[in-house]
């Protein structure tokens, strides 16, 4: 894994865990289940491009 990669992945975690506390405070999970669409685009658009050469 590169640099982008990893940056990417713990800021998607820690973008997770915030909406996941929001939603446990809030009791609303709708807060949680809306942020995880965005983060699975954003991690599967950081694995799948290729570098150019």
């Amino acid at each position: 894994m590169n640099k982008y990669q990893k940056n990417s992945i713990s800021i998607s975690v820690v973008i997770l865990g915030s909406f996941l506390v929001l939603s446990l405070v809030t009791q609303n999970w709708l807060f949680l289940l809306c942020s995880l669409m965005p983060v699975f685009l954003v991690l599967m658009t950081t694995f799948l491009t290729k570098k150019d050469k």
